[in-house]
């Protein structure tokens, strides 16, 4: 119903309520059959005011639902616009191409560590023992791929240990759970040093790279140094590492893809003819 249509509907509304106040002032003798004519005749006015008011109530009600729904989405779409800018313009970017993934499933692994899926997969170009990064650093390794999602192991299981280099040069491996009995705090990885160099609170952990370049490439940040464990009769040091990416807040990551072999001038030019 349009706005002048029920500014009309509430004029008769209030002209008959005034006419019967009059009448009830006035001792009127009006027969009592008119009354009732007039009390039928404001009774379906009365009811149709209230029926547009319900209505418009309702339809304003879903359209504030539909505005706040669309507004939790375009925010969600910003925030990741937002991740996605800061990990390719953060160091993890110069591992070589990086195609953007979006977390959309997260499982855990029977080694007790977390996995979760991507939504891009073997139609984007995605292989397995393709390293994750975040714009952190390090996420994990691609461990098995679909036409259109993918798995990615994260480094808190038992089977993510990951070669590393400490600071200056200084070789070693990480792994999730404690060295022996020491105790370390939740999420936490152990370094365990390949021979008798030392380590320090603060220094920077980066991956040592893989043949290849899977599972893992180099110069990718794992984490920092936060404690050095003491001597305990071992043949090398090992010290609790921070992990750069914190695994309960993934969104946006990317699959470090593998660069193209390097072709002559002939072969250079046949891809550019069939692109």
């Amino acid at each position: 119903m349009t706005p002048l249509a029920r500014r009309r509907l509430l004029v008769a509304l209030l002209l008959a309520t005034v006419v019967a106040v009059v009448l009830d002032l006035s001792g009127s003798g009006l027969p009592v059959r008119a009354r009732s004519l007039a009390a039928a005749a404001v009774g379906p006015v009365q009811r149709s005011v209230a029926g547009v008011d319900r209505s418009d109530g309702a339809r304003l009600e879903e359209e504030n639902a539909v505005l706040r729904a669309r507004l939790v989405q375009a925010e969600a779409r910003l925030a990741q616009s937002d991740a996605a800018g800061r990990l390719l313009a953060s160091p993890s970017a110069g591992a070589g191409h990086l195609l953007p993934a979006r977390v959309v499933a997260t499982n855990t692994t029977v080694t007790g560590g977390r996995q979760v899926t991507v939504d891009i997969g073997q139609r984007d170009g995605v292989e397995p023992n393709l390293t994750v990064v975040a714009a952190d650093g390090l996420v994990g390794r691609v461990v098995s791929v679909g036409p259109w999602s993918s798995d990615i192991r994260l480094l808190d299981g038992a089977d993510a240990a990951v070669a590393v280099r400490v600071g200056s040069g200084v070789l070693g491996s990480v792994a999730a759970g404690p060295a022996g009995d020491l105790a370390r705090s939740p999420g936490d990885l152990t370094l365990s040093l390949v021979d008798r160099s030392t380590v320090a609170v603060g220094d920077r952990v980066t991956t040592l790279g893989s043949v290849g370049g899977r599972p893992y490439v180099p110069g990718i940040v794992v984490g920092t140094v936060t404690s050095v464990d003491l001597p305990r009769g071992q043949l090398t040091a090992t010290a609790a590492v921070r992990p750069a990416v914190d695994p309960s807040r993934l969104d946006v990551v990317a699959v470090v893809l593998p660069s193209p072999p390097a072709t002559g001038t002939a072969g250079a030019a046949a891809v550019k003819a069939q692109s």
